[in-house]
């Protein structure tokens, strides 16, 4: 018994340490929650590469390439129709925010 007790003892203020609330800047970071869209799940939320693929192909084009994505965006070239298309997406609202037809397709 008295062996177990040093060890038990050791388990209960582990788990106090951590179990017991976190100040404000330790869950959230430095300056994090100071604006409104520190809020957002925005990052996490973001597709992936194959994810964004599935998207583009599952409003009917094909073909599908993609370029350097910028901030939450990728430039896609995806043919649909006969026509080859450079698409404006955003990987994290997962929405086709422009299209621009480009030539047709061969």
């Amino acid at each position: 018994m008295n062996k177990a007790l040093p060890t038990l003892m050791a388990l209960v203020l582990t788990l106090g340490v951590v179990v017991a609330p976190l100040p404000a800047q330790a869950q959230f970071g430095i300056f994090f929650g100071d604006e409104e869209r520190d809020f957002l799940l925005g990052p996490m939320l973001c597709l992936d590469e194959r994810q964004v693929r599935q998207s583009v192909e599952a409003q009917g084009y094909s073909d599908v390439f993609l370029n350097v994505p910028y901030d939450e965006h990728i430039q896609v070239r995806a043919t649909r129709d006969g026509w080859v298309y450079l698409l404006d997406y955003n990987y994290c609202t997962a929405e086709i925010e422009s299209v621009e037809r480009l030539r047709p397709a061969q």
